[in-house]
């Protein structure tokens, strides 16, 4: 049965011009595998440190032999809020803890199991101890970045404003330099007749409340000490390029610094694959960021 041109448009591996759609995710997902592997095996990390009360609520830390008080890069998966796994993230790390980084990998529950505002709820909660652990480390740079469903997850702690004010208020918010959105899905609608749409289970009242790109913001809210990017590939779905297109012209009316950026000749996947190569745009973007004495 042929797929539908909507069922593609939310099927970003349909859209590389590497492989086709079922070789590149099992190029991919052996990718993940073999390097997380290597990552574990020659990085000194703390696996599976819990931030909440369920079997995947936990983060991994990577480089926890560099100085207590080094920045910190966080990363949170993509797999539309019900694949993929932190276990799986290796790529985010070699680069970064080279260059004296910590790097953090953020598990969490998957629908079906849980709601899609659970899982809101949940990063927000990794995110806070996070903060909380850098703070209380004397560090003074952290960045968040999420690829896919995890960009939409990483995006939805720029619209709740009592979680701003309670990191605020804590003096963890100025802590975090900057928001790396990369290839996410911004509107939840779509994704409803889709095949990912099934386990969801999503009602028009979770839509109204997570389909950042429309929230209604109010006009005196401004969030400034902050850097916004949001990326995509030009060989990712044309979906995705225009939602992130739409997400970047609504950040700056929330955000004082955003930056999108159309990355050329990357897809879905090598764009976060790249993030080992010390020449790619964008993970020379998040060490700028990250290491500011040095530029």
């Amino acid at each position: 049965m042929a797929m539908s041109e909507h069922e593609r448009l939310y099927t970003p591996s349909e859209w590389s011009k590497r492989y086709k759609s079922e070789e590149l995710l099992e190029r991919f997902n052996k990718f993940c595998e073999e390097v997380t592997e290597t990552v574990r095996k020659t990085v000194k990390c703390e696996l599976n440190v819990p931030y909440g009360p369920t079997e995947r609520a936990k983060y991994d830390i990577y480089g926890t032999d560099l100085p207590k008080d080094a920045p910190i890069f966080v990363f949170i998966h993509g797999g539309y809020w019900q694949e993929f796994s932190k276990d799986l993230t290796g790529f985010s790390v070699p680069l970064f803890v080279k260059n004296k980084i910590k790097v953090i990998t953020v598990g969490y529950d998957l629908c079906p199991n849980v709601k899609l505002g659970d899982i809101v709820a949940e990063i927000k909660s990794a995110v806070a101890q996070i903060l909380k652990y850098a703070a209380d480390s004397g560090s003074k740079y952290v960045c968040i970045a999420g690829h896919s469903a995890g960009a939409h997850l990483v995006g939805c702690l720029l619209h709740d404003d009592d979680w701003i004010k309670r990191m605020t208020q804590q003096g963890y918010f100025g802590l975090l330099k900057e928001i790396v959105l990369i290839g996410g899905i911004y509107n939840i609608k779509p994704v409803i007749d889709t095949s990912y749409g099934e386990n969801l289970k999503l009602t028009d009242e979770v839509i109204k409340a997570f389909s950042i790109i429309d929230l209604n913001e109010a006009k005196s809210r401004r969030i400034s000490g902050l850097k916004v990017t949001v990326t995509v590939g030009d060989c990712d779905s044309p979906a995705f390029v225009d939602e992130s297109r739409k997400y970047a012209q609504k950040m700056i009316s929330i955000v004082d610094n955003v930056e999108y950026l159309l990355l050329q000749d990357i897809d879905h996947f090598d764009i976060v694959e790249k993030l080992l190569d010390s020449n790619y745009h964008l993970a020379k973007l998040i060490l700028n960021c990250l290491q500011p004495d040095l530029r």
